[in-house]
């Protein structure tokens, strides 16, 4: 079986450490952590339901690739995005909680990221947060209801040799 892409090794990764913190698992129910991973072709829940909050997702939101970074290596820069939806106004009700708890879970992604290693090679070069942005901002996300959402940004810098990224033969 060929390596899993660099792409999906990072979304896998991100959503691995906050499974991986209990107290994070304690407030996000499973059938509430929104993966675009898998078989499922369109796993967003479109019909708002009051008590089934709060919500999380990780969207893969750009991507700059540089495909001949120097004269031997391809860099791609994404960046990545966690969101929760809380149901509710009140920033203590749930937003804060869950917010909190995402940070901490997320409090070795850097290392995590960095050990990730595609056709036998490290390619996670640099990894850094970003501004995260709290309140009801993304009509998509909100699907009709008042609530809050928050947002951790992370870009992440891959590095592959030229000679890995050469199209595969048939």
């Amino acid at each position: 079986m060929p390596d899993q892409d660099p792409l999906t090794q990072v979304y896998a990764a991100l959503w691995g450490l906050l499974e991986a913190d209990r107290a994070w698992c304690g407030l996000v129910k499973t059938a509430n952590r929104v993966k675009f991973l898998g078989p499922s072709a369109s796993p967003r829940k479109d019909e708002a339901v009051s008590a089934d909050f709060p919500e999380v997702r990780i969207d893969a939101v750009a991507m700059t690739p540089h495909l001949n970074a120097d004269s031997s290596n391809s860099r791609v820069t994404a960046r990545f995005e966690i969101r929760v939806a809380s149901g509710e106004q009140g920033y203590d009700a749930a937003l804060f909680p869950v917010l909190w708890e995402t940070l901490r879970a997320l409090h070795g992604y850097q290392a995590a990221l960095m050990a990730l290693v595609w056709s036998g090679q490290p390619f996670v070069k640099r990894v850094q947060s970003r501004e995260a942005s709290i309140g009801g901002k993304d009509a998509a996300l909100q699907r009709g209801n008042r609530w809050w959402s928050a947002v951790w940004a992370c870009e992440v810098e891959m590095w592959f040799p030229m000679a890995l990224m050469r199209p595969s033969a048939e």
